[in-house]
């Protein structure tokens, strides 16, 4: 340095001899003047209500002038504030100590309350004030006024006492030289200090390798490769501007250790973590230590986030008076000054701290993202060219040569890929993210890592699917589906490839499908078991079978084991529909046992009682599937359909009560052919009942009591009956003996069923026994409310011919009265009938009560015969939106396709081993056959799969019949009115097959991800469509054999009536002989030869088949 710098710097230098002679200075003063006793910060309670107890720092300050003490107090303990006030502690009358804190110095007209932070100190002060005001002085005892006597003052005229806010000079001066006393006293210790301080300085530093050394920092590094670690390292000795009021820099040896490298000229793409350094030292955070004595391990003094700067100031060294290169680090609510001995120096720690500032913010980002790889290698590459297309080609090379060292083999298994597409995962999800952090995002760095990354990842699956599909087995299609969820959901931050879900949709879709291909039997074989065991009683003494724990043990173990294997909501979306088709399958076949086999009641009870089970099972799966997958209960309804499931449980159970009811209690009415009057009511119920208790037993409650009430109705009703009937025969004498037995025969039912259903329920039903003795009581008004409550019971059958056969019992009334009864209730009844809807007469026993017994025979066995055929409509996967708009296709269709298809309407279909056929309403919709009840039903019983049909057939003996045979060999029958329905059937049921066909077989490239083909194809689905191709080509080609064969044996038989009128005598047949030979042909036909030559000629050609 120039010789003028160092004379400004030592100019500036204040000398240690200087120092020393000021401190003797200072310590002569000392000498003269007098210590105080006491001083220091202590709290005063405020005389104001509302402000408190305030901090003030006090002092002792003697008055030479008057030779009294006063206790002076400030706002501070700064020198330049003037006193707030001045206490003389001559006029002290006591001093109390309130607590071990707190004192309480009374003066006349006031009281002064003080608190202090320790109990000695507490002490202290009330023992130094305690002394200091009995102390005298002759200038004192002159001028000394008598305690008594300012005590009178106090009391006369207090406010003549003195103020203490008034401060007199002397007293003002005097606390200002106590206080400059301690400020210099400050200043002589502050000196030796710094002596202390320039001699530690002046011992050797120790070098930056020892120091590491001694930090316990070597042992981490060698264990790491130097220049990874070295290169994120920054270290020295620096100074540190104190934080005294005296300012002035201490040596101290810093170091900083950053995640990345801090240094342009090298780059690597690690991180570095926490985890590899000691535990006193933290990432991006400056630490320094104070150097002790050599050999002893220095001591850290504190650290420096560099998370918390805000910015680096270099300061500018030509205005300071400082000797050094100081730069300061800004943290917002502080400021660190640091020194380097050089500009190089500083210049250096100056870009080192700027990089980890930067660093720092990356890994601690707004979006906590934890950082895993450092982008900034290829960043630079990158940025490097100027062209998008020369940046473009350099990073896909950099990039392909990453690929290609993960990717190593071609032929490889599957753990083997999903292993190597992990490991291309997690670098191309680290790469993302470190990318997204910058500022500002490289977003265009994440475009290249999806075109090149993500595309090799799609073209390695889908290589690897279109070679392994067939050798893959279920559950490794749910690993790959696993994988593509876990892709999925990384990336859906930085971009959304909707062929990844699809991807996963098609995985799942065909774990499910082969999955339902693979239960079908056991479905089957838990059907067929439902036939054949016997039911067992449960717990509850209930019969029952072991259906409802193996059905959902299958439903909830195939779950299970998916959800495990691949745990996304699309499985969860899957398995509803997978559930569905199980259950669904099973409802199908148990309502067909049901419907084709006579059932024993003991199975028909267990059935039924199932059905609980059953619905159970199904509310849990379904809240199974909503808790796995979150669903909303709209989707959980879309998916499962848990309603319509519930309610074909509630019909199976239904059709099931029906059958026992007929089987127990069909022939009720054969017990009430006799005269009223004859019926003895307990024998009755004896002969009802108790054939049918038992196995009501061992019905759920709640099938039961539906079975019982349905068992009363029908008793009163029979009743009733029988009671209208023998009105028109009784006498005038037996009047009051039909009433008489209403009442009684009314407490015998009450007391023999009481038992079997609920108590409102039992005298809801009984209530027509008191409207019919009010009926034959009261007048004519006030019959209209029995009336009335009779034929809301009875319904229609409670008619005006009923009325009139009642009446015949008011012997009490004459002509007049009875017609004018009955013309009041007539009008009454059919104001009822025009408010109510019109009943279905197919569930109605009895036309009117009164009907004789010739008369309720026929409707009897229609009733009983529609009663065994009904069968609960089971709801199957048919859109009801579908239904309501039929109307609308049917008038869109054109008239010509009327005339040449049928799509819907009434046949017969013949009833599963029976004779019988059932009267249904039959649509073709969307290459299915379904079949109702009626035109007006809205849930189908059953239906076909056109796909499934392997041939219809005509009956060739029959005209108006024909049949439907299906791959597995399972015939359906049906029967139309005319042949000509009957080929239109069978054409339309041909047309919708091939239509179906067609419609399944046509392959279209899915359009997704911008137009790519999709990942995963469903090969099975296209083998299975293939398979349906070839079947409807073998059909077609059957079909073609049998016309050819049928066009051949027409040729023939023209052949042979050509021959055979030669013989007769001529070249051209006579009209009037080919009728002739068409009448012995058609003869020939019905006749029952087996060995006539025609007939052996027919069998022959394959025509016709062999008696």
């Amino acid at each position: 340095m120039s010789n003028g710098y160092e004379k400004q710097r030592s100019a500036l230098t204040v000398s240690t001899s200087s120092i020393d002679q000021y401190s003797d200075e200072l310590k002569k003063i000392e000498n003269k003047l007098e210590l105080q006793p006491m001083k220091g910060w202590m709290k005063k309670k405020s005389p104001a209500l509302l402000k408190g107890w305030q901090k003030r720092y006090f002092m002792l300050v003697e008055n030479q002038q008057e030779g009294l003490w006063k206790l002076v107090y400030f706002d501070n303990d700064k020198t330049d504030t003037k006193p707030n006030g001045a206490f003389d502690l001559q006029s002290i009358t006591s001093i109390n100590q309130i607590s071990k804190k707190e004192f309480t110095i009374q003066f006349p007209g006031r009281s002064l309350e003080l608190k202090v932070k320790t109990p000695e100190l507490c002490q202290q002060w009330v023992s130094t004030l305690n002394t200091l005001r009995s102390t005298t002085s002759p200038q004192r005892t002159k001028r000394q006024v008598s305690m008594d006597s300012v005590v009178k003052m106090a009391d006369e005229t207090p406010t003549k006492i003195s103020n203490h806010k008034i401060v007199d000079t002397y007293t003002a001066q005097q606390a200002q030289v106590y206080k400059e006393r301690q400020r210099n006293s400050l200043l002589i210790d502050l000196s030796k200090e710094d002596k202390k301080i320039i001699e530690k300085q002046n011992v050797s530093q120790l070098s930056n390798d020892k120091m590491i050394e001694l930090v316990g920092l070597k042992e981490f590094i060698k264990n790491m490769n130097e220049q990874f670690i070295y290169q994120r390292m920054i270290y020295g000795y620096l100074g540190k501007r104190s934080k005294g009021k005296v300012k002035y820099f201490q040596k101290r040896w810093f170091i900083l250790v950053s995640a990345k490298p801090l240094y342009p000229d090298y780059n690597d793409e690690k991180i570095l973590h926490e985890s590899q350094l000691p535990p006193w030292l933290e990432l991006d955070t400056i630490t320094y230590f104070k150097q002790k004595e050599e050999g002893k391990p220095p001591k850290a003094k504190g650290d420096v986030k560099m998370l918390d700067c805000q910015e680096i100031i270099i300061k500018n060294m030509s205005k300071s008076k400082e000797s050094g290169y100081t730069f300061k680090l800004n943290m917002g609510d502080r400021l660190y000054h640091l020194m380097a001995d050089s500009e190089l120096e500083r210049q250096k720690w100056q870009s080192a701290l700027s990089a980890s500032i930067r660093i720092t913010k990356e890994i601690n980002n707004p979006l906590k993202i934890k950082i895993k790889k450092n982008i900034d290698p290829l960043i630079k590459l990158y940025d490097e060219e100027t062209q998008l297309v020369a940046r473009r080609e350099k990073i896909r090379q950099k990039l392909e040569q990453d690929i290609a060292a993960i990717f190593r083999d071609e032929d490889i298994n599957l753990n083997t890929l999903i292993q190597q597409l992990t490991d291309l995962r997690q670098d191309m999800l680290e790469s993302m993210q470190a990318s997204i952090v910058k500022d500002p995002q490289r977003k265009d760095i994440i475009k290249e890592y999806t075109d090149i990354y993500h595309e090799k990842i799609c073209d390695r699956i889908t290589n690897f699917w279109d070679k392994q599909y067939m050798k893959l087995q279920s559950p490794e299609l749910l690993l790959i589906g696993q994988w593509l969820y876990d892709y999925l959901q990384q990336m859906k931050d930085f971009f959304n490839d909707e062929r990844i879900l699809l991807g996963i949709r098609v995985l799942l879709n065909i774990y499910v499908n082969r999955s339902l291909e693979s239960l079908e039997s056991v479905i089957n074989q838990i059907i067929e078991q439902e036939r054949i065991q016997e039911p067992f009683l449960n717990d509850q003494g209930q019969l029952v079978t072991q259906t409802p724990v193996d059905l959902f043990k299958i439903v909830n173990e195939g779950f299970d084991m998916a959800f495990k294997l691949c745990s996304c909501k699309e499985t969860v979306l899957r398995f509803g529909g997978f559930g569905k088709v199980i259950l669904q399958q099973y409802q199908g076949g148990i309502q067909e046992i049901i419907d084709e086999y006579q059932l024993n009641i003991s199975k028909l009870v267990a059935i039924c009682n199932n059905t609980l089970a059953l619905h159970d099972n199904t509310k849990q799966y379904s809240k199974r599937l909503q808790s796995f997958g979150n669903l909303s209960d709209e989707e959980i309804e879309k998916i499962f359909d848990g309603q319509k499931i519930t309610k074909n449980f509630v019909q199976i159970a239904t059709n099931c009560r029906e059958r026992i009811f007929i089987s127990y209690f069909s022939r009720v009415g054969t017990h009430f052919k006799k005269s009223y009057l004859e019926i003895k009511i307990i024998d009755t119920l004896k002969c009802i009942i108790e054939p049918a208790t038992e196995a009501l037993s061992q019905l759920h409650d709640s099938f039961s009591r539906k079975l019982w009430k349905q068992l009363i109705d029908s008793i009163i009703l029979y009743y009733f009956n029988q009671f209208i009937i023998s009105c028109s025969k009784a006498k005038k004498e037996q009047q009051n003996e039909f009433i008489r037995k209403l009442e009684n025969d009314k407490d015998i039912l009450f007391q023999e069923l009481e038992t079997f259903i609920f108590e409102k329920q039992l005298q809801a039903a009984l209530k027509p026994f008191d409207d019919m003795i009010s009926f034959l009581n009261e007048e004519s008004l006030s019959i209209l409310d029995p009336c009335k409550n009779l034929r809301q019971y009875f319904g229609r059958a409670f008619s005006e011919k009923t009325i009139k056969s009642i009446m015949t019992l008011r012997f009490d009334l004459d002509k007049d009265q009875k017609k004018e009864t009955i013309e009041i209730c007539k009008n009454l009844i059919d104001d009822i009938n025009k408010t109510q809807p019109i009943e279905d007469d197919s569930v109605r026993i009895i036309d009117f009560l009164g009907q004789e017994e010739e008369e309720q025979s026929s409707i009897q066995e229609k009733q009983q015969q529609e009663q065994v055929n009904r069968r609960a409509d089971i709801r199957l996967d048919f859109n009801d939106n579908e239904i309501e708009q039929i109307p609308q296709q049917q008038q869109q269709r054109k008239s010509s396709e009327k005339d040449e298809y049928i799509d819907e309407g009434y046949l017969y279909k013949k009833k599963p081993k029976s004779k019988a056929w059932d009267y249904r309403f039959v649509r073709i919709r969307k290459g299915f056959m379904y079949w109702y009840i009626n035109s007006n039903s809205r849930e189908a019983q059953n239906k076909i799969n056109l796909l499934n049909v392997d041939e219809v057939i005509p009956n060739p003996k029959k005209s108006t019949n024909f049949k439907i045979q299906l791959e597995d060999s399972k015939i359906y029958k049906f029967k139309t009115q005319t042949k000509e329905e009957c080929e239109l059937w069978i054409k339309t049921i041909l047309k919708e097959q091939n239509q179906t066909d067609i419609a399944t077989i046509t392959l279209e490239a899915i359009q997704i991800g911008n137009g790519k083909l999709p990942i995963i194809k469903d090969y099975d689905e296209i083998a299975r469509k293939e398979r349906q191709r070839q079947k409807q080509e073998e059909r077609k080609r059957k079909r073609i054999e049998k016309e050819n064969e049928l066009k051949k044996r027409q040729m023939e038989l023209k052949l042979l009536q050509q021959q055979q009128f030669k013989e007769l005598g001529g070249d051209k047949p006579q009209s009037h002989q080919v009728e002739v030979f068409e009448q012995q042909n058609r003869s020939s036909d019905t006749t029952k030869k087996t060995t006539s030559c025609w007939t052996s000629f027919l069998i022959a050609l394959g025509v016709e088949r062999p008696k």
